[in-house]
C-alpha cells in the first residue's frame, strides 16, 4: 500500500463514486456483488482484502436478515493510531427491551478487531443491501452510491 494516502485522499476515492452501471463479485461468492466504487476503493488503497472480509460473513448476514427481515445493513471500519481496526457491522430495528419493543438505530450483528491494518486512519463506511431475494444477494456499495 502507498502510506502517502490522507484523509483527503480517502475522502476523495468516496467522491468520486456516486453510481454504478457495473457490478462485480467474486467467482466464488454468488451471494455477495459490489459497486464501481468498492472496485475502484479497492484498486486505489490496495484494499482487496475487504470484500473478502464481507464474503466471510455474508452467511452470518443473510441468515440475520431473514430472521428480522431487514435488508439494509451498515458496516464501518474505524482505524486506530496502531493500525488496529475495528470492522462493525449494524441495522436499525426495533428490539424488544423490558418487555417493550423500542426502536434502536445501531444493533451490532457482527464486530471484529483487526490487527495489522494497511489503511489510512479513517472511519470507513459502507451499506449493505439486499438487492435480489431469489437466489438471495446482497450488494456492497460506498455511501455515496447509495
Amino acid at each position: 500500500m502507498n502510506n502517502n494516502f490522507t484523509k483527503y485522499t480517502v475522502e476523495q476515492i468516496y467522491l468520486r463514486n456516486y453510481g454504478s452501471e457495473s457490478f462485480y463479485k467474486r467467482s466464488y461468492c454468488d451471494d455477495l456483488i459490489y459497486t464501481e466504487g468498492i472496485r475502484d476503493f479497492q484498486i486505489s488503497l490496495n484494499a482487496f482484502w475487504i470484500v473478502d472480509w464481507y464474503i466471510s460473513h455474508i452467511k452470518e448476514i443473510i441468515k440475520i436478515s431473514k430472521a428480522v427481515d431487514d435488508g439494509f445493513f451498515v458496516g464501518t471500519i474505524k482505524i486506530k493510531n496502531n493500525k488496529t481496526a475495528i470492522f462493525e457491522i449494524f441495522r436499525e430495528g426495533y428490539i424488544t427491551k423490558n418487555n417493550k419493543k423500542e426502536y434502536n438505530d445501531h444493533i451490532t450483528v457482527i464486530k471484529e478487531r483487526l490487527n495489522d491494518v494497511d489503511l489510512p486512519i479513517f472511519d470507513y463506511k459502507f451499506y449493505l443491501i439486499l438487492s435480489n431475494i431469489e437466489p438471495i444477494q446482497f450488494t456492497l456499495m460506498l455511501t455515496t452510491e447509495y
